[in-house]
């Protein structure tokens, strides 16, 4: 009951204060403006005047309504009587609207005080819920309008006309009653003494806002809510049963909220701490099968919160650690395959040298320098590879290897191949694998230069970089689509030109991963009919 109470005077507050402004903006807006075009049209005498002046006041009373929508009817009374209205005309005549108790109060009050009517049935046709509102213009303007009286709709809850056990009303800051518009509520002179003293102690401030009181026999609170303002207040009084029945009823409501809480507490801790104790149980549980090897344990993940991400975290380490595992393993596995496919390239080393040295004994006894020469780069070659093919070799070895690799080309094709060798001579004591560039250096001469036109430069450079040493290869040959290249890199091509089989630019790639990993490795960019540059980064070593 008081919160409802509460929020019926809340709103009461708001409508008088909305009325209110809405009364004084009629009376005072630009000046006047809307009493001086009543006054002219009560003293104009030509009917086309004064439809063109009530067009005008409606016009300005309709911008006035739109902010205020509530409003119900506007009358302004005459002096020397009469009456023009806005929106809904008054069911009464002039003279018994003139003759009601309350307006003839509202002329003897001072100029310029606003009577607030609070009943709620308006003497319009409209009998929806209202306020009334009289305002007596300032004596210093000559103006005709003896009265302006407005009704506006009340947003009230219905228990306050309907309830009662509640009395409602207004009074000013002198105790006084505002006149009601029928002369209905009458309160009785020891309430009004009971509202005065509170209304003083207010004014002494006390800050005090209601009052247990006893009005004939029986216990009463009294309560007032001010206006913000205006120096009124709304005056509810009420059983002090209905008071203390509240306070009754919400201690029984608190005391069965906190047995009930503390019983609610007791279940939520059981079931919190079950609820966490479990999942880890379970948890510890498959971490010792972890711990034994059995990487298929999975734990699972139930619970709330961070026990429920822990056990999520548990199962994505345990799936990383088995993906790392076979990673691992098939790391090992193309290790060991690269290395057997190295070594099923090549061909028995003792015998190919006793070969070659035979031949060359001959190309001696024959006086056949060239046979020598091309036998002497092609043993220099072959003993670079078979000693120890998995060692590593100073990176000056590895460019004279491919130096002799590219004189046994050059005899092949007559002299035509133009290739040029730019090293930088800081970087000859590194090492780096065996046989990285032969295979590169085979592709840009087979599948890079046109075979029908060799002439196309093909450029071996060594260079430092941030993270080692990088190797690039350039020819300026036919060029390669993107498929291409992303076959070259993904499957892999062996190509069976002359006497030596390239390990292939898979291969390369292979082992470059396989020993060093991200970042090195080999990239190739090639257009076609531009050329194809390969790179090869290795770290320094």
């Amino acid at each position: 009951m008081g919160q409802r109470l509460d929020i019926a005077s809340n709103n009461l507050n708001s409508e008088l204060k909305r009325a209110s402004l809405t009364i004084a903006t009629i009376a005072n807006v630009n000046d006047h403006m809307i009493l001086d075009a009543v006054s002219k049209w009560n003293r104009s005498t030509s009917s086309v005047d004064k439809i063109q002046l009530a067009r005008d006041i409606d016009s300005y009373l309709n911008i006035i309504s739109n902010y205020s929508n509530e409003i119900v009817s506007i009358i302004f009374t005459l002096k020397d009587g009469g009456y023009y209205y806005f929106k809904n005309p008054p069911t009464i005549s002039d003279e018994s609207f003139r003759a009601l108790p309350w307006y003839q109060e509202a002329l003897r009050s001072s100029n310029g005080t606003t009577v607030i009517v609070d009943s709620l049935n308006g003497i319009t046709s409209d009998k929806q819920d209202m306020f009334s509102f009289l305002i007596q213009p300032e004596s210093s303007l000559e103006t005709e309008v003896e009265m302006v009286y407005l009704t506006s709709h009340a947003s009230l809850p219905d228990f306050i006309h309907t309830n009662s056990e509640v009395q409602q009303f207004i009074v000013d800051r002198s105790g006084n009653r505002i006149v009601n518009q029928n002369n209905q509520y009458k309160v009785d002179s020891e309430t009004m003494s009971e509202v005065s003293k509170l209304l003083e102690k207010q004014s002494q401030n006390q800050d005090k806002d209601y009052s247990f009181i006893k009005i004939n026999g029986e216990d009463k609170l009294l309560k007032l809510y001010s206006f913000e303002k205006a120096h009124w207040s709304i005056v509810n009084i009420l059983d002090k049963s209905i008071v203390t029945s509240d306070a009754d009823q919400f201690l029984k409501l608190s005391l069965a909220f906190l047995f009930g809480s503390i019983a609610f507490f007791l279940v939520f801790i059981l079931w919190f701490f079950r609820d966490i104790l479990r999942p880890l149980q379970n948890l510890i549980r498959a971490m010792r099968k972890v711990e034994k090897g059995n990487f298929q344990a999975e734990v699972k993940a139930d619970g709330r919160g961070e026990i429920r991400r822990l056990g999520y975290s548990f199962n994505r380490m345990v799936s990383q650690i088995k993906d790392l595992m076979e990673e691992r393993d098939l790391k090992e596995r193309a290790r060991s395959q690269a290395e057997i496919e190295a070594l099923q390239s090549q061909i028995n080393p003792h015998f190919l040298s006793n070969t070659l040295n035979s031949v060359r004994l001959m190309a001696m006894i024959a006086k056949t320098d060239n046979i020598r020469k091309i036998i002497d780069s092609l043993s220099a070659l072959l003993t670079h590879v078979f000693r120890d093919p998995n060692s590593l070799a100073p990176i000056g070895q590895e460019i004279k290897t491919l130096e002799s690799y590219v004189h046994i080309m050059q005899v092949r094709y007559g002299g035509k191949l133009n290739i040029q060798f730019n090293i930088d001579g800081s970087l000859l004591d590194y090492r780096m694998p065996k046989m990285l560039l032969q295979p590169i250096l085979e592709n840009a001469i087979f599948h890079g230069l046109d075979q029908q036109n060799l002439n196309e430069l093909i450029e071996v450079k060594a260079n430092h970089h941030d993270l080692g040493v990088c190797f690039t290869i350039t020819d300026h040959g036919k060029g390669m689509t993107e498929e291409q290249v992303r076959g070259l890199l993904q499957q892999g091509e062996k190509y069976q030109r002359g006497n030596f089989s390239g390990l292939g630019v898979h291969n390369v790639l292979q082992r470059i991963e396989l020993n060093y990993g991200y970042p090195y490795g080999l990239k190739i960019d090639s257009q076609l009919d531009w050329g194809t540059i390969v790179t090869i980064l290795l770290p320094l070593i």
